[in-house]
């Protein structure tokens, strides 16, 4: 025997009136918080000598490839470049380019807050060249 098909109602106007009035009063809007750029100070020590040790201030949010770039810019050409959080030890180094700050575990404060200070060593060796032309640097 063939089955007889079943005839589908559409909803009254009414229906769709007290649906749509219920998701109405059931919506509650997305509460997105603002990004509070947190700021850390690094104090810089070279492991072996302390003329060298600098400290500046930057976002949690700074790749460590940054820091190395800074690094660079104060010494010049180095190779070799190892940087270690708390104290110089091959647990702490830090490897990888691409991780910010706040990700090796570094948290800082906000810009107007008490400053935040995180002790960062590193150690490296200086680029070898026999021709002296090529250890200048662009600064005028």
């Amino acid at each position: 025997m063939v089955k007889k098909k079943v005839k589908k109602t559409k909803p009254s106007v009414a229906d769709e009136g007290s649906e749509g009035q219920s998701a109405a009063e059931q919506y509650v809007p997305l509460d997105v918080p603002d990004e509070v750029d947190e700021f850390v100070t690094l104090d810089m020590r070279l492991l072996n000598w302390s003329y060298l040790n600098f400290r500046f201030r930057t976002k949690t949010t700074t790749r460590l490839f940054s820091i190395k770039k800074e690094i660079e810019k104060r010494h010049g050409p180095i190779t070799n470049l190892k940087i270690c959080k708390e104290h110089f030890a091959e647990g702490n180094e830090l490897t990888d380019d691409m991780l910010t700050l706040h990700e090796y575990g570094i948290d800082g404060g906000l810009q107007h807050e008490k400053e935040v200070v995180s002790l960062i060593y590193y150690d490296f060796k200086p680029t070898q060249h026999d021709n002296p032309l090529l250890l200048a640097t662009e600064q005028y």
